[in-house]
């Protein structure tokens, strides 16, 4: 696997990079964007772990919309920048959300081992994998479309306009494609 290259970074080359899940790009992006992103939460209303939060959330958006060739490469913008942006559309989010108006005080003592969500947290980042790992795994026509059902929310009615089917046929594909795709987390699953 090619590593960093030792020339200054073309645009075009980062974005290859992360396409081809080269670890050195995400490297840089983290080393671009962390500190910087860190002070801009820090500066509006938030902590260094909400930072923190959010900057992971913002790239795994960033990431996803990649994978699914939701984010297209543009010459005249800096991916970094872009990057940001979805990691301060994170935050700013959360800062609307009710759940930063009920914050509680963290208790003195805290064991992550018997934090629930945590554990959901770390759970529900392991079937994000699994999914992602299953869904590249499902033919083309299955895979384009739950991706419009689930990832980008259109309408049977939508999705059959799209690919050219009837919308009860694109119904009854949807149920087949997304069964074959359980049966694919399902076999990725660690078992107990």
């Amino acid at each position: 696997m090619p590593g960093k290259p030792t020339s200054p970074l073309s645009q075009s080359e980062l974005y290859e990079a992360l396409k081809k899940r080269q670890g050195w790009a995400y490297d840089h992006l983290y080393a671009e964007l962390s500190h910087s992103f860190r002070y801009w939460v820090e500066r509006n209303s938030g902590s260094g772990m909400d930072a923190e939060d959010a900057f992971h959330k913002g790239l795994l958006n960033f990431f996803l919309n990649l994978e699914t060739g939701k984010y297209e490469f543009r010459e005249n913008a800096k991916i970094t920048t872009v990057v940001f942006d979805y990691c301060k559309k994170v935050w700013l989010n959360e800062l609307a959300s009710s759940r930063l108006k009920k914050r509680s005080v963290m208790p003195d003592a805290y064991d992550p081992a018997n934090d629930v969500d945590l554990q959901k947290d770390l759970e529900r980042g392991e079937t994000i994998a699994q999914v992602r790992v299953a869904l590249n795994q499902l033919k083309d026509d299955c895979r384009r479309l739950i991706e419009l059902f689930y990832l980008d929310e259109l309408s049977l009615r939508e999705i059959a306009g799209k690919l050219g089917m009837k919308e009860s046929s694109t119904k009854q594909k949807r149920y087949d494609c997304t069964e074959k795709l359980k049966q694919l987390v399902l076999k990725q699953a660690p078992r107990n």
